[in-house]
């Protein structure tokens, strides 16, 4: 994902969004046709409203776990520290551990029919 993010970066010609002198690929303005900075900070007023097409009927269940994440992210003090614990570590942690359960009940289920 980073070399695809940054192998786009020389063709975008708008002035990127900068935040605390690190510059983002997207710039702040807001855009009908796709997402920016913008859509960070105004998700249900800006964002949800031009960009999201296929999930619209769904936010009623969607919202309250996007939201709630976002609030368990903000909730640590360190926004930026608890995104790379959170969507860095954990998640991929818990994965590989489905992975492996999986791989594991792959293997029972081929035990069991051999028996049969």
């Amino acid at each position: 994902m980073v070399a695809v993010n940054e192998s786009v970066r020389p063709t975008i010609k708008n002035k990127p969004f900068q935040l605390r002198g690190v510059k983002a690929i997207n710039s702040f303005k807001p855009e009908l046709d796709k997402c920016s900075w913008y859509c960070y900070t105004e998700t249900t007023s800006h964002c949800k409203a031009y960009h999201v097409k296929f999930a619209k009927p769904y936010f009623k269940y969607i919202d309250p776990i996007y939201f709630g994440m976002i609030k368990i992210l903000h909730s640590g003090n360190n926004y930026q520290f608890m995104n790379v614990v959170f969507l860095v570590i954990l998640i991929p942690l818990l994965m590989f551990y489905l992975l492996v359960k999986s791989i594991k009940m792959h293997y029972q289920i081929k035990a069991l029919k051999k028996t049969l």
